[in-house]
């Protein structure tokens, strides 16, 4: 009943932060697991695993809407795209502070991208599922999120076969946002 009562909690601040461009104090990697949590349904009937290593102390002043969109997209575009044909994807999420700069780096070991795929991954309507119920906003969606919400960097890494590796930095906080 106490699990019960902690996943309904999860739920509800997660979809609370989806729906709010507010900023807030939270420790991220309690944020995550809460993030992961309210995603366990969508991927829990498969064989993929999802690993998270994250130092314990990151507290952040930010938005975590922001992150909780981020992650789902990226996570989501692993399951749909990346392990296409794939029983056993992995992916892992590690997370650690550089100075003043939070390190946000995601990868998964699916079926990777070709150079033409990477050079437009962040462009808006781009999509591989075309006419298959994609719509190519995901990873803009999380370019934007990272550049303009959160004030940082993303850059992609992949070769077909290999997975995928995207690399987010951010400060850990803003003076004036």
């Amino acid at each position: 009943m106490e699990r019960a009562a902690e996943l309904i909690s999860s739920f509800k601040q997660v979809a609370v932060d989806q729906s709010s461009e507010s900023r807030r104090q939270f420790n991220l990697k309690e944020y995550i697991n809460e993030i992961l949590l309210s995603l366990r349904p969508r991927y829990k009937k498969t064989e993929h695993t999802i690993q998270v290593v994250c130092e314990d102390h990151i507290e952040l002043n930010s938005f975590p809407g922001a992150f909780s969109q981020i992650l789902n997209n990226l996570i989501m575009n692993s399951l749909i795209h990346g392990f296409r044909a794939i029983e056993r994807g992995t992916i892992t999420v590690n997370i650690s502070q550089k100075g003043e700069d939070i390190l946000f780096v995601y990868q998964d070991n699916g079926r990777g991208m070709n150079q033409e795929e990477k050079e437009k991954v962040f462009d808006p309507f781009f999509t591989t599922m075309r006419g298959k119920g994609g719509t190519g906003l995901g990873m803009s969606i999380v370019f934007n999120l990272i550049t303009q919400t959160l004030k940082g960097s993303i850059e992609c890494e992949s070769t077909p076969g290999k997975g995928v590796v995207f690399t987010m930095k951010f400060p850990e906080r803003w003076d004036n946002a």
